[in-house]
């Protein structure tokens, strides 16, 4: 595995973190101010597998990605994360949800969020910069295509593309380890849960991919980019 260089952690990990820090000092931001930061956190997965017609099926789709703390930090991080989501099942299943405790809710995950994951440059070891991962929420609906789901069943290399218009763009190649339980499986899915409340009937059969780098390029419009390799 290689570590994330420091160009795509400072743009990508950082400016996520100040992004969160802005939402919760109240600070306003245009809606296209804010689709623009949020390309950093939704880069296109890319896989390719063998088709059963013979031929090579590729396919690219739009995620939600994330980091981890390093391994020795997990567990300590799924407990604080779960804590947070499950005080507010208890409000849920009792009929008190509403749009107040919902904000409350969302607020309280950002913390969380810069607490265990988009934590300052102090603390920065603490995260596992060989790892970028996300959540398989297509496979439990029915009329998915599963086409990624498929193809990472045959072959376990794969990319992120990322992309923030007008420029900035980089490629993130690896090899994708799935999760459908243990603590990995818990904490991403979790964090992923923690801004927007998500019931428990809509969390079933939502498998973890880990992405374990091995490169990263810059493919931005640029002297340092046009896919000059970085790790």
């Amino acid at each position: 595995m290689a570590r994330l260089p420091e160009s795509f952690i400072e743009w990508n990990f950082r400016g996520r973190r100040r992004l969160i820090e802005r939402l919760l000092n109240g600070e306003e931001l245009s809606r296209e101010k804010l689709f623009l930061e949020f390309t950093r956190h939704t880069p296109v997965l890319c896989t390719a597998a063998p088709g059963e017609d013979g031929r090579l099926d590729v396919n690219g789709k739009v995620v939600g990605i994330g980091y981890v703390p390093q391994p020795r930090k997990i567990l300590e991080a799924v407990k604080a994360f779960r804590s947070h989501v499950s005080e507010t099942d208890k409000l849920y299943f009792e009929g008190e949800w509403c749009k107040e405790k919902a904000e409350t809710y969302a607020k309280r995950g950002l913390k969380l969020l810069l607490e265990w994951i988009y934590v300052d440059r102090d603390r920065e070891s603490e995260i596992d910069f060989e790892k970028l991962v996300t959540i398989e929420l297509a496979k439990r609906l029915p009329w998915s295509s599963k086409h990624t789901w498929r193809n990472l069943m045959l072959n376990r290399a794969a990319c992120l593309v990322f992309y923030q218009p007008p420029a900035v763009s980089f490629e993130v190649r690896g090899n994708i380890e799935v999760f459908t339980d243990g603590p990995y499986h818990e904490l991403v899915n979790l964090v992923h849960d923690a801004y927007h409340y998500t019931p428990p009937e809509r969390r079933r059969d939502r498998p973890v991919y880990v992405l374990n780098i091995t490169e990263t390029y810059d493919n931005s419009a640029g002297p340092k980019g046009f896919g000059r390799k970085l790790i």
